[in-house]
């Protein structure tokens, strides 16, 4: 099944799909650090990320 992540930033439209959770958030980091450098990427952020995975 599909995984799907809307980035949960405001004002951000960007949606990452892939097979695995652990594909999902590869992407999300390769994201964030291109589209929101400014975010840390510490563990509580990361479980904010991993709770907004969605499957379709």
């Amino acid at each position: 099944m599909t995984k799907k992540l809307e980035c949960p930033l405001e004002g951000c439209h960007a949606t990452i799909e892939a097979e695995t959770e652990q594909e999902v958030m590869a992407q999300a980091e390769e994201h964030a650090n291109s589209s929101h450098p400014e975010l840390e990427l510490d563990e509580e952020t990361a479980e904010n990320i991993r709770s907004n995975i969605r499957d379709v």
